[in-house]
């Protein structure tokens, strides 16, 4: 559970999904208790209070906000020996995951010739809204765009200024 991506919802993000969830139809479904037998990681810090969005007017900001609550870096952002997710290296890409459709490699999105450097900002919202590469190649899971497919424009402008605002990097990818 991404719970340091989530820990940033804003509040007014946070009651729309809960409105979702409430109108919902209910299902009957009888839930064991929770048991958590270790401590909660450090990374959930402590209690969230209020939450507020960065204006949309603040491109950046705003578009740094939308990578964070879909959590982007989650799968773009390399990996040590440990798991943990190589902050240093924010966006460069190269997790392998392997599922019944075979491997995928998370994709570099940093501004770097591996990465998005050489593409326009039409083929990055393509890429997001449809899940194909610039080429028209379909992405493999785990890529969520199914979910980002109604994504609106100027969100998608700030989503993509933001991403053309990252340190260049490139990975090596692990045997």
């Amino acid at each position: 559970m991404p719970v340091p991506y989530y820990r940033h919802l804003s509040d007014a993000d946070l009651a729309a999904i809960i409105a979702t969830l409430r109108a919902q139809p209910a299902v009957k479904n009888e839930v064991a208790k929770s048991n958590y037998n270790m401590p909660l990681p450090p990374s959930y810090g402590p209690t969230v209070k209020n939450v507020k969005a960065p204006p949309a007017s603040d491109k950046l900001k705003y578009g740094e906000y939308l990578a964070t609550i879909a959590h982007c870096m989650e799968c773009h952002t390399p990996r040590d020996d440990k798991g943990m997710l190589e902050h240093n290296k924010l966006g460069a890409g190269g997790q392998t995951f392997k599922g019944p459709w075979g491997e995928s490699v998370s994709r570099n999105l940093t501004p770097h010739e591996t990465g998005l450097k050489n593409w326009t900002d039409a083929q990055i919202a393509k890429a997001l809204r449809e899940g194909v590469d610039r080429d028209g190649k379909p992405y493999k899971p785990p890529m969520a765009y199914g979910f980002y497919k109604n994504i609106n424009d100027a969100d998608m402008d700030a989503l993509i200024a933001w991403l053309r605002s990252l340190k260049p990097q490139t990975f090596a990818a692990k045997q």
